[in-house]
């Protein structure tokens, strides 16, 4: 893995990639990376256009590597996990995709340190089989360590906020530093990451501190948070919940009472199970998601004057 410090490239500032940079890149990251792979397949949402690049890694080495190799060849890069909570464009993103399917969990007494590729449900099945408790709010939770770490992540009275204790994160000058839960700066839904408006630093593993519990005790625990999951959250292709709760409400809540529950734009729907949720019905561009996501926000704040904020991240609008 690499650490010598290293020019630091702004993935959000660039300009458009040359086609030899791309293939100089494409060249340096073989034999896996591939040109103009439909981003479809990796969102949750099952919608976006192509990348220019892509490149799936499935270690902590291959993901700083990837990455410094982008910085060096002056292209644009983005970290893709579990391809939830972000909707990308019909057309796609520049430069560099890396889907991150690192999934390496090491447990060593209370103290467990998980891959940023690592999916939730695995990493909390990993702690109840160690009786380790702390993290069962995340249980059926979707998406990946990283993703959770960035958009602070909750449920159930949990979040990332309550449970991180450090995150390496690799730097814009190609450092890796481990950082303290307090460095985050923790808030709801987000962390000083995803607040960066120029995404510059990568959550490559993080680490929780957990306390004894009893297996069974944790597991039905568990059981019973993926069972209300699966009773109250649709299960269509989604990007998980849309808008962040407003104070002293509910998204959900505020977008049935505007009588948009079921609301269809192309083949983008309000969930009938919960409307803070959209579903792709099965033929939905990324541009109908959009759509809806305004006209949403738009009747919210005409019918009850709030202005409903996106949990969501937009890529490549």
């Amino acid at each position: 893995m690499r650490r010598e410090p290293d020019v630091n490239h702004n993935p959000s500032t660039a300009g458009e990639p040359t086609q030899g940079a791309l293939s100089a890149l494409a060249d340096a990251l073989a034999p896996g990376a591939r040109r103009g792979v439909p981003l479809a397949r990796f969102t949750a949402m099952r919608v976006g256009g192509p990348a220019a690049l892509l490149v799936l890694v499935e270690s902590l080495d291959q993901l700083a590597d990837a990455v410094e190799m982008a910085r060096e060849h002056g292209l644009p890069w983005r970290v893709l996990g579990g391809g939830c909570n972000v909707l990308v464009a019909d057309r796609g993103l520049e430069g560099l995709v890396i889907v991150n399917r690192a999934d390496a969990v090491s447990v060593e007494g209370q103290t467990v340190r998980a891959a940023s590729g690592v999916r939730m449900p695995l990493l909390v099945r990993r702690t109840v089989d160690a009786c380790l408790a702390g993290l069962t709010w995340a249980a059926g939770l979707p998406g990946t360590v990283g993703g959770a770490v960035v958009g602070n992540a909750g449920a159930f009275d949990g979040d990332m906020a309550g449970s991180l204790q450090s995150a390496a994160v690799l730097e814009a000058n190609g450092e890796i530093v481990e950082r303290p839960n307090a460095w985050f700066d923790f808030a709801y839904r987000t962390s000083r990451l995803k607040r960066e408006r120029e995404r510059e630093r990568v959550v490559l593993e993080a680490t929780f501190q957990l306390e004894p519990g009893d297996e069974e005790v944790l597991r039905n625990r568990a059981d019973e948070v993926v069972a209300w999951r699966r009773a109250h959250h649709p299960s269509h292709a989604t990007m998980g919940s849309t808008f962040k709760n407003p104070p002293d409400g509910y998204a959900g809540e505020l977008i049935e009472e505007a009588g948009l529950k079921g609301y269809r734009i192309g083949g983008a729907q309000v969930s009938e199970q919960h409307a803070n949720f959209l579903v792709n019905t099965g033929d939905a561009a990324a541009g109908d998601v959009l759509a809806l996501i305004r006209h949403i926000q738009a009747e919210v704040e005409r019918q009850f004057g709030v202005q409903l904020a996106l949990e969501i991240e937009l890529l490549g609008w």
